[in-house]
């Protein structure tokens, strides 16, 4: 009698319709909307750690509700979709409206971003002739031929001009923990690229795009969005939920140690001698893992994806007290722009997004630093990460209360960048894939999408 694949002894080799490598967001997703769709088939995810959900995780302290991986998601056809299926809509929780006030440092302070036309033309944070380049956009021709390999740093002073590169600077930070000058826009920004590309204004391509969405979702009759949610006990509750519903098809503390194809199909050998036969084969973890498992199977295909960079980023969690809270703290947070003296990459106000992140009279900021600007920080001591953090919250937003530091967290090697010869990879991952590896797909944020929302979509049949 043939075994379900969480039972298989140590030397047997199981048959499976689908195995996915990696039970994060991109894996447990791809197991999940799979059984939706097929729920008799035979599908295995294999973990390496004891628990599951990546670099999402939520954890509980003091009475304050810590994000160490994303913060928060942003709605989606898709996330709704995956809501829905998992019969979570009571669990969500829609950020407050404070949120979409944001701070930008430049020159030792912080200064609003704007969030309107009038706010725009009165900001600091642009002179005159820079605000006129902006309005100016929709007019400016595009390049005869749009370059998805262009630096971000030089798409944007292209159409926008010089003085909107620090400003995006500092968002990239905020999102990739990376560093403009190198990200490539098409691969980092695709929708920018995209809306030159076929309306020849990124303005105007983003103006269609926001139409579009705004008729579909009138003719869907749905509510209107937040810009941002998260769940009830925190964004661990969507990595748990789906790895519940996939129950003894998920196998945690089983590390794949490689991948090699025979007949008609790939074997996945975990490290402790069981093996899984498949002709239908995830890899949803991070290139470099990937890397690993296909050495022997392909080399060429192993060495382009072990040539895909990462960041590396540490975030220090205080509580402050709440009554002492400038208004500069309040939104969803700030981002410091290079050249400043703080190796600080921004900070988090993680309560006045979600009240329910701190107790009564408290307040919690998470400031983050590393990244690849700043590579080496995250190596650092602890107190030396709390004492750079206190320090740079109190320059540049003025709070002048006590912090406590209830948590230093480090993620190593966990954020993907997109960096020159990103697309050019991809590409060629792409070919080899379809060419030589039928049935062979990778998943996750290694390869085009950073956020977490970008993971959790319905299956395509795209190799890479």
């Amino acid at each position: 009698m043939e075994r379900h694949p969480g039972d298989a002894p140590h030397s047997a080799t199981t048959r499976c319709d689908l195995v996915v490598v990696g039970a994060g967001p991109a894996g447990l997703a791809e197991a999940f909307w799979a059984l939706h769709a097929r729920p008799d088939q035979r599908v295995v995810v294999v973990e390496a750690a004891p628990v599951p959900g990546g670099w999402v995780r939520t954890e509980e302290v003091d009475g304050f509700r810590l994000e160490l991986g994303p913060q928060a998601l942003r709605p989606s056809d898709s996330l709704d979709a995956l809501i829905a299926a998992l019969g979570m809509e009571g669990e969500v929780v829609p950020a407050s409206a404070s949120a979409k006030l944001r701070h930008v440092g430049r020159g030792g302070r912080l200064i609003p971003v704007p969030t309107g036309p009038g706010a725009f033309l009165g900001t600091p944070l642009l002179p005159l002739s820079a605000k006129l380049r902006l309005l100016t956009e929709p007019f400016r021709r595009k390049r005869a031929d749009v370059d998805p390999t262009e630096s971000i740093s030089s798409f944007v002073g292209r159409r926008f001009g010089r003085h909107a590169v620090p400003l995006v600077q500092a968002v990239v930070s905020g999102i990739f923990a990376g560093d403009a000058d190198h990200l490539e826009v098409g691969s980092a920004f695709p929708l920018l690229a995209e809306a030159e590309r076929q309306h020849g204004s990124v303005f105007a391509g983003m103006k269609a795009k926001a139409r579009t969405a705004r008729e579909a979702h009138r003719g869907a009759h749905r509510p209107k969005r937040p810009a941002l949610l998260s769940f009830r006990t925190g964004m661990q509750t969507l990595t748990d939920r789906l790895a519940s519903a996939l129950g003894d098809r998920l196998m945690l503390g089983a590390a794949a140690e490689r991948v090699t194809c025979g007949g008609d199909a790939y074997r996945v050998t975990l490290a402790d001698g069981r093996s899984f036969d498949t002709q239908n084969l995830i890899l949803a973890c991070p290139a470099r893992v990937s890397e690993s498992l296909l050495r022997g199977l392909d080399r060429d295909l192993a060495a382009d994806l072990g040539g895909v960079p990462y960041a590396s980023l540490a975030s220090v969690y205080l509580d402050l007290d709440a009554a002492l809270i400038p208004a500069t703290m309040r939104g969803f947070g700030f981002l410091l722009e290079p050249g400043e003296s703080s190796e600080v990459l921004g900070g988090l106000s993680c309560s006045d997004v979600f009240p329910d992140h701190a107790p009564e009279g408290r307040f919690l900021c998470r400031m983050m630093m590393g990244g690849r600007r700043f590579p080496d920080l995250v190596d650092r001591s602890d107190e030396e990460l709390v004492a750079l953090a206190t320090s740079t919250l109190g320059t540049y937003t003025g709070y002048r209360g006590p912090a406590r530091a209830i948590r230093v967290a480090r993620v190593h090697s966990a954020i993907p960048q997109y960096e020159e010869g990103h697309h050019a990879r991809l590409e060629r991952i792409g070919t080899r894939l379809r060419e030589r590896h039928p049935g062979l797909r990778l998943r996750g944020n290694s390869y085009r999408a950073i956020a977490l929302t970008g993971q959790l979509g319905t299956p395509t049949p795209d190799p890479v």
